[in-house]
């Protein structure tokens, strides 16, 4: 004859297998939410670096306009040497040449700027490494977009002479600049761009 064994003694077999399964499930779902926890950490570390690394290059873009700003100050181009001294001389030539008012020039190349084609990594100007590996540098480009247009107001002719302006470009306003500044910083085979723009004016020249 086969025994059957008691109604509890089944009962708590089956309870056994059940606790053992639902054991085994949670296990799995606490896995998967500890690997998806551990890659949005990672992701989040590198969208830090990212970040960090965009914050440099656009630094570095608006270090290019602060230094072409003070190196084109006539009272600081009595101390220009080396790029600085390259941006003053190309100031002074596209004053002279009504010509070349409105191109884009690259001052330390001195010749016509174009952000479509720039070297790799930029050597206007160049920064140490922020990090292993790295390079950081820009490359600035510089238009003088003519005189400030100043009308309906006197100008001296001749001494102690004034008459009402005509509208006409006037000689002794300032000059206005466009100064436009790109930066890049490339880590390993990553390369983040920043451009920067600023206009200025000049004291007026003749």
């Amino acid at each position: 004859m086969t025994r059957r064994q008691p109604a509890s003694h089944r009962s708590g077999a089956e309870t056994g297998g059940i606790t053992i399964l639902v054991s085994l499930m949670m296990l799995v779902l606490l896995t998967l939410a500890a690997v998806g926890m551990s890659r949005n950490s990672f992701r989040e570390v590198v969208i830090s670096g990212t970040a960090r690394q965009g914050v440099l290059a656009r630094n570095a873009a608006d270090s290019g306009i602060e230094w072409a700003i003070y190196w084109q100050d006539p009272g600081n181009q009595l101390a220009a040497t080396g790029s600085a001294l390259s941006l003053a001389t190309e100031m002074n030539t596209l004053i002279q040449n009504e010509l070349l008012s409105g191109v884009a020039y690259d001052p330390i190349s001195q010749s016509a700027y174009n952000p479509k084609n720039l070297p790799s990594p930029p050597a206007d100007l160049t920064f140490a490494a922020p990090m292993p590996g790295s390079t950081l540098g820009l490359t600035v480009g510089l238009t003088r977009m003519g005189k400030l247009p100043i009308t309906d107001m006197s100008q001296g002719v001749g001494t102690g002479a004034f008459t009402p302006a005509t509208g006409s470009e006037v000689k002794q306003a300032p000059d206005v600049w466009a100064i436009r500044s790109d930066s890049q910083l490339t880590v390993g085979s990553t390369t983040f761009t920043s451009a920067r723009e600023g206009w200025v004016s000049t004291p007026a020249t003749n």
